[in-house]
């Protein structure tokens, strides 16, 4: 907001505005509501010659030709530029200009008695002019400080919903980085645990060449692959944080994993420079690049997915595409999924869409200004 002081006490608290000065605001005529940008004195001397030229122009055409309505132009400038006091001073000025040049010309309605009737109906008639725009002027007014206090009650609102979505989300990931750690430091090592104990048990079965050594020996494999998948699940709760330049390299991790883990195909495809703005921009498309998977293969049942990395002019593209039952028909809301997603999107500057694939099939695009090495 925009902080003008004024030197002079105002009939009306005044509006301010970027535009009240300058060919746009004139052509707006804003004039006409708000004071100018350039002051009070010159305010009152260009309403004085307004006075003066108006005044010129009935000496030059004569008692025949009036020019009585163009000083309502000055009168109107007073009110909105000067103020209360200064109008009924240019009020009284424009009724004496009129009548005095007529005085000056010799003309018979400025001989005649009627003159005392005349000057103070004219001057009345100033007044009315005046008060009338005056009322247009304090209702305009308040009406902008109306507006410039909802604007920025919504903008207070607008900040707090923003803040909150940060903090719902920094709950998220505070939350999830806490179940991978219980993961790696509890489950895994437990499983560690299990697996030593069965590898011990297999020796002592192949030292007496017991019958189920293969038996023993197939649960030994089971364990470590639940130990291998239980690694991989604990590191993308864990990663907090992902560089920009370790984007393509997590994406593809994370579809390998993906893979290991579900026995779907997910593969990783990257086209150009795809660099991202800042870690915080790297680390949100990773989460939602995880999140977009995970559901899939948690509501779609595909047959497979595809992340895909792009650079297209000057916006870094992530696209997340499977071949499963897509998107239904009816739903009751979006999943708390694809809400997280979207404010995803929306705290790196970003946009999601979701699009249902013809032949069956989502795709979710999730679009963000690139970094200075994206083309």
């Amino acid at each position: 907001m925009v902080k003008v002081t004024n030197h002079h006490r105002p009939i009306l608290p005044a509006a301010t505005s970027a535009s009240s000065s300058g060919p746009t605001g004139f052509l707006q005529m804003e004039f006409l509501v708000r004071p100018p940008n350039w002051g009070r004195r010159f305010s009152a001397f260009i309403i004085i010659a307004l006075v003066v030229l108006f005044t010129l122009v009935e000496l030059v055409t004569g008692p025949y030709v009036s020019m009585r309505v163009f000083f309502d132009i000055p009168v109107m400038l007073a009110v909105v530029w000067l103020g209360g006091p200064s109008s009924v001073a240019v009020c009284a000025a424009s009724i004496l200009a009129l009548h005095g040049v007529g005085w000056i010309e010799g003309a018979a309605y400025a001989r005649t008695p009627q003159i005392y009737w005349n000057l103070p109906v004219g001057f009345a008639a100033y007044l009315v002019l005046a008060w009338i725009l005056l009322a247009f002027v304090k209702l305009h007014r308040q009406l902008e400080l109306r507006v410039r206090q909802r604007t920025a009650a919504l903008e207070r609102e607008i900040s707090t919903r923003l803040q909150l979505q940060r903090e719902v989300l920094f709950t998220s990931d505070r939350e999830r980085s806490a179940i991978g750690q219980d993961l790696h430091d509890g489950l895994c090592q437990h499983l560690v645990g299990t697996a030593l104990s069965a590898q011990v048990l297999t020796e002592r079965l192949a030292s007496r060449d017991a019958p189920c050594m293969g038996e023993a020996r197939n649960l030994v494999r089971l364990i470590e692959e639940g130990i291998a998948q239980t690694r991989h699940l604990a590191r993308g709760l864990l990663l907090a944080s992902v560089k920009p330049e370790c984007l393509p390299a997590e994406l593809e991790e994370m579809a390998v994993s993906m893979s290991r883990q579900s026995g779907v195909p997910c593969r990783f495809v990257m086209q150009g420079d795809c660099d991202a703005r800042d870690e915080q921009t790297a680390s949100h498309l990773f989460l939602i690049a995880q999140e977009a998977v995970r559901n899939a293969l948690r509501h779609a049942r595909p047959r497979q997915l595809e992340i895909m990395l792009t650079a297209r002019n000057d916006q870094l593209m992530l696209i997340i595409s499977d071949d499963g039952t897509g998107l239904p028909s009816k739903r009751a809301g979006r999943g708390m999924g694809l809400r997280i997603m979207e404010h995803r999107a929306k705290i790196i500057g970003g946009d999601l869409v979701v699009e249902q694939i013809q032949g069956g099939g989502t795709s979710i695009h999730c679009r963000v200004p690139a970094g200075t090495g994206a083309g």
